[in-house]
């Protein structure tokens, strides 16, 4: 009899082993050192059970059978996972004290306390957090093990999420799927709010009017120096809260000016640009998406496998950019180490005490960085290595100057506003010196209008050169999967519900790396897969955009699941739950409460509102006369792809008229008509006597109509 500790995954549980000393001895997916067990998950071993699992008329999708609910959600061993439930099983019967090492998240906590409550454990359970994969790390976690019991709220927690968002998932998607006729379709929690995110950018872009609006510029001449200047007006002058329209104003304004003599104020300021903070995922999502293109899914699953595989970075999943005094303490020896893998040297100088090692805002999870793992960066991928790289470039960068810059303002104040401008020297480059390439993209730079130098003070200024620039407002930029993975972190801003909106920030105040978010670092990026694989939103270059289909559908959705509200309103039953204050169904009856008023409404006129991907890769026999898509071969006719979205033509082979004159049309047949709109065909008269006569393909009311007519004679 000993200890067992339970890891999420293979990868975690071999690092704790190697940091217990003694012999190992490893088979089937567990190893033993002295009286410690090991084993490990697989992910989630457990699925919430399918609707057919309770009742198999649900297998078949009806109207009648929503809302779909059950009192107890259970789960199940997934797919062929049954096996290693057994096996722990066993292995929790032949030990005394469970230590329970999920990753240290929400959903961690209840991967591992789903197993055991499925095996019905009534051993005593201690949790461990390890953030870092390495040995001194791992048994310096060993030494903070924590009672789990109080700490079971909180998977608790996660399986109410997980629960609400199934009924949500199975009885939204049927609820459309049946009402407009279309299968496939889905809807989720996260899932519909992010559709909303780009469905709405791509309406501001489609429905943006340009405007022209008028900007002054001028020179001010002083102490041999030329100053550029522009013209910033109050507000009683800004039609649009940003622009001048009215060109005459400016006019006015400049011919009051030109050749006119100011007093033009200096003042200088320095300004230290620190380094940006380590990554969380999110953040480093965006920039390899940026840098590199890499897609969300492609940097997850990179991270995954630099932590699992090679134990070289620290948790992927982390929502925080932020580090502990701990990490502090270590830098020289994982900094060096990482220098030496990368083959590069820089003036690091671990006296600087970045703005990132600060113990209040870690939580669960600490920022993405490097570890001291001896893995031999050889074996990594070229896009690994550079996934990897730019973890390491970002944590060098903490021990690195900040960049310093001198900048001056000039201004002149007038009646109607201020003549203003700004120019930027860099005094010492800092971190810059050596990550600017990776770096400018993150950047916000300083509105300059040119470059000038003078010392601080006032001077008398004469102003020359006044030039009205006549512009155009422009829309606003198409996402991408880094500017809406970063939108994701923060849809607060775009909520107008004052209460939500405060819900929002409130469920990410101990998140600095989010502000107001949807989803987690663990399933943002399968939110977007989703969306591109149901076809609510392409690719097109590196701009993800909205079709058709995801335009309708998203504004055919009702509120309460195409906006953050859900998110938010969730989050506060969740807390409720984690205090022992809700249980899980108080979260699924909210989402019934919605969801049943919607069981009466009218799906005659909703389809009306969608347009249906056309996709169908059959062989074309023609095109459709009505519509101009494509006519396919099918089992009872020829008929237009367009069907879902109300093309009602088709060349019918059992059609009363031909089947009157004898015919059953062939692809051959089907494909003269539609060529042509017409076509020979052999008849018998009442003779007996053999035939020839034009057949002749027409429209009526959206069919196909049918005559006979005699063969022109020569």
């Amino acid at each position: 009899m000993g200890t067992l500790i339970i890891a999420e995954k293979p990868e975690l549980g071999r690092a704790i082993a190697a940091a217990i000393d003694g012999p190992t001895k490893e088979s089937h997916g567990v190893i033993v050192k002295k009286n410690v067990v090991i084993t490990w998950a697989y992910g989630h071993l457990l699925r919430l059970c399918e609707p057919q699992e309770y009742n198999e008329k649900y297998a078949k999708w009806t109207m009648e059978d929503l809302p779909i609910c059950f009192d107890d959600w259970k789960l199940v061993p997934d797919g062929n996972k049954k096996e290693r439930v057994e096996q722990i099983r066993k292995l929790i019967e032949e030990n005394d004290t469970i230590i329970h090492a999920g990753d240290p998240d929400d959903e961690g906590q209840f991967l591992i306390d789903e197993i055991l409550d499925y095996v019905g454990n009534t051993k005593p359970v201690r949790r461990v957090y390890i953030n870092d994969n390495t040995p001194d790390n791992i048994k310096r976690a060993f030494h903070e093990l924590l009672d789990n019991e109080p700490l079971r709220s909180i998977g608790r927690s996660a399986y109410a999420r997980a629960v609400a968002d199934y009924v949500v998932g199975i009885n939204y998607s049927r609820l459309f799927s049946l009402g407009l006729r279309m299968k496939g379709l889905s809807v989720g929690r996260v899932q519909s709010p992010t559709l909303g995110l780009i469905v709405a950018r791509d309406e501001a872009i489609d429905n943006h009017i340009k405007t022209k609006y008028y900007e002054l510029e001028m020179n001010a001449y002083c102490e041999d120096t030329v100053v550029p200047l522009k013209f910033k007006g109050k507000a009683e002058l800004l039609e649009d809260e940003k622009h001048i329209l009215n060109r005459e104003v400016l006019e006015e304004i400049q011919s009051q000016l030109n050749d006119a003599k100011k007093q033009l104020k200096v003042s200088e300021k320095e300004m230290e640009q620190r380094p940006p903070l380590p990554f969380n995922l999110a953040k480093l999502q965006a920039h390899m998406n940026t840098k590199y293109g890499f897609d969300l899914s492609k940097t997850d699953r990179i991270t995954q496998t630099l932590r699992d595989r090679h134990q070289a970075i620290t948790y992927n999943r982390s929502d925080s950019q932020y580090l502990k005094a701990e990490h502090y303490k270590e830098a020289p020896a994982v900094i060096g180490k990482v220098m030496e893998k990368l083959g590069k040297s820089y003036p690091v100088d671990y006296t600087i005490r970045s703005q990132c090692f600060q113990d209040k805002f870690v939580t669960a999870h600490h920022a993405i960085i490097p570890t001291r793992s001896d893995f031999d960066i050889r074996k990594l991928s070229a896009d690994e290595r550079k996934v990897y790289e730019e973890i390491c470039h970002f944590y060098i960068m903490q021990f690195l100057p900040s960049m310093k810059k001198r900048q001056l303002q000039a201004l002149i104040r007038l009646p109607q506003g201020e003549l203003r401008g700004v120019s930027t020297f860099v005094i010492e480059e800092g971190y810059h010196q050596y990550f600017n390439k990776a770096m400018d993209h993150e950047e916000t730079n300083e509105e300059e209008t040119a470059r000038f130098d003078l010392s601080p003070g006032s001077y008398e200024a004469w102003l020359k050169d006044g030039r009205i620039l006549e512009k155009e407002t422009n829309p606003p930029k198409r996402y991408t999967q880094a500017t809406l993975i970063r939108d994701m972190t923060s849809i607060a801003k775009y909520v107008k519900d004052k209460e939500i909106k405060e819900l929002l920030k409130k469920k990410d105040k101990d998140k600095k790396g989010e502000n107001g978010s949807i989803g987690t670092s663990a399933t943002r990026s399968q939110i977007v897969e989703t969306l591109l694989k149901r076809g609510y939103v392409e690719m097109k270059g590196k701009q993800i955009i909205s079709t058709r289909l995801g335009k309708d559908f998203y504004h055919l959705l009702p509120p309460e699941v195409k906006t953050a509200d859900l998110t938010a309103k969730w989050w506060v039953i969740q807390e409720d739950i984690k205090e022992g204050k809700a249980e899980v169904k108080d979260l699924v009856d909210s989402v019934l409460e919605n969801f049943i008023p919607h069981l009466s409404q009218d799906f005659n006129q909703l389809r009306t509102h969608v347009t249906y991907p056309i996709e169908d890769d059959r062989a074309e026999i023609g095109k459709c006369p009505l519509c101009g898509n494509k006519i396919v071969e099918k089992e009872k006719n020829f008929g237009c792809v367009n069907w879902r979205n109300g093309c009602k033509f088709a060349i019918w082979k059992n059609d009363p008229f031909l089947s009157e004159i004898g015919k059953t049309p062939n692809q051959a047949m089907a494909g003269k008509l539609l060529k042509d709109g017409y076509c020979k065909v052999k008849l018998t008269d009442e003779n007996g006597n053999e035939v020839i006569k034009v057949l002749q393909l027409g429209t009526r009311n959206g069919y196909a109509v049918y005559r006979l007519i005699d063969l022109p004679q020569k």
